[in-house]
């Protein structure tokens, strides 16, 4: 399955490493769940989770109840 908003300019990364997106943020499958994507910025914090649906779960969505961490 491909990441929300796929297309020509995200880049795959080697091996199933995941992708990376035109601003720069890495999207891997959680492995832990394999029920979402980590989104990851530069410095290799995770910014937010989104399912495969391209809904937001974390920080902002249902799985923290909307509130911010």
């Amino acid at each position: 399955m491909n990441p929300p908003g796929f297309g020509p300019e995200w880049v795959k990364l080697k091996g199933a490493q995941g992708f990376r997106d035109p601003k720069g943020l890495l999207w891997k499958r959680d492995m832990l769940h394999k029920d979402h994507w980590d989104v990851i910025d530069a410095n290799g914090k995770k910014v937010r989770e989104v399912d495969f649906s391209g809904r937001q779960l974390w920080p902002k969505g249902p799985k923290n109840k909307g509130k911010t961490p």
